[in-house]
């Protein structure tokens, strides 16, 4: 009796999972992507240029004086003067390059009592129908005996989405009949205070991906001012890139979300184009490890819940200086840092068609 019992309970349990995964590959056809083989969009003559422009512009990632990059690697616990020069940083930054600014201002409690947070939000072409996020948080740890500075955790992800927004904002602006543009997301409360938990944990991606359930961001509405009814955000999304722990000389990126493993394999194969023609000096994409082997809480949970669809890039194993104090500006790899940002220049510019 027990015996059957149990056969009855695995045979429900591999109809359910039959029926499930059917489910998932349904929703997986339905999935319409602007441009989902993305990988040989650009030409050899179309990724050289690109190459050759990011070579020229790689100061601004530099380490020590990079305009970009070594104004954030400071402590930037919330609050702090750091975080608030990091929030001018983006703002001005993008501002400048004709992006509308949003700000989802909240109130939240921590286990430090409530805490006021602030998520960034950049739009280009806001009236556009759809969005490709590119998003990290901005806000470093409270790590005890000293300051943490967290430059892979995430000033360099930082640092590379608004290299990314400058690197190819003229071939950006140039694109004013595309349907989909390109959206920066900065999340504010990544860390915990005390222990990871649900509640103490990605308190801005929550509170964002929350609002924008029901709302569309302010940009939107201003740029959509004739519209009597607007689309909640999360409609307008097609897809949210998230980049974290970037930087360090050991960095290997996994597919980590099954719904977008394809994507991750047009963005190895992008790579290796990249990579055959020696603009880079080593494959980042880790292609053995099968997609979703591995799960990673980050700013995206909210987003996934949702059913929205993130390519989740974290390195796997994390880097040997994960939330200590030796997370500075000595733990970086400058040619690690110079080979993604080629990586995500390149991705942006096919993902979005750009006239390279």
């Amino acid at each position: 009796m027990n015996l059957n019992w149990l056969s009855l309970q695995l045979l429900a349990l591999t109809l359910w999972a039959v029926v499930a995964q059917a489910t998932l590959q349904d929703e997986l056809r339905v999935r319409a992507f602007s441009n989902p083989h993305f990988a040989n969009v650009l030409n050899d003559n179309q990724l050289k240029r690109l190459a050759s422009t990011a070579r020229k512009e790689s100061s601004w990632l530099d380490i020590k004086k990079g305009e970009l990059l070594s104004p954030v690697l400071v402590p930037r616990q919330i609050g702090s003067p750091g975080y608030r020069a990091t929030q001018d940083l983006i703002v001005t930054t993008l501002g400048q390059l004709g992006y509308a600014i949003s700000w989802d201002n909240f109130t939240t409690a921590t286990p430090m009592g409530d805490i006021k947070m602030s998520n960034i939000i950049a739009t280009k072409n806001p009236s556009a129908a759809k969005r490709l996020v590119l998003a990290a948080h901005y806000e470093s740890k409270i790590v005890p005996g000293g300051e943490f500075i967290g430059a892979t955790d995430s000033a360099v992800p930082v640092a590379m989405i608004l290299d990314i927004a400058k690197g190819l904002a003229g071939l950006i602006d140039k694109q004013t009949d595309s349907d989909i543009s390109l959206q920066m997301v900065f999340f504010d409360g990544e860390e915990a205070f005390e222990k990871w938990t649900s509640t103490d944990s990605i308190y801005g991606a929550r509170h964002l991906a929350e609002f924008w359930e029901h709302n569309p961001d302010p940009a939107t509405v201003a740029a959509l001012s004739g519209a009597t009814e607007h689309r909640p955000e999360l409609e307008r999304v097609e897809l949210m890139v998230l980049m974290d722990l970037i930087g360090a000389p050991d960095n290997m990126f996994p597919a980590l979300q099954i719904p977008t493993a394809d994507l991750f394999t047009q963005l190895s194969e992008l790579e290796k184009r990249l990579h055959g023609a020696e603009y880079t000096s080593r494959l980042y994409m880790n292609t053995a490890m099968p997609p979703g082997a591995a799960g990673v809480e980050d700013d995206h949970l909210p987003f996934v819940e949702r059913d929205i669809p993130v390519l989740h890039l974290i390195p796997m194993p994390f880097p040997k200086v994960w939330h200590k104090l030796s997370d500075n500006a000595e733990a970086l790899d400058a040619t690690v840092i110079a080979d993604m940002s080629l990586i995500m220049r390149s991705f942006v510019a096919s993902y979005l068609r750009l006239h390279v």
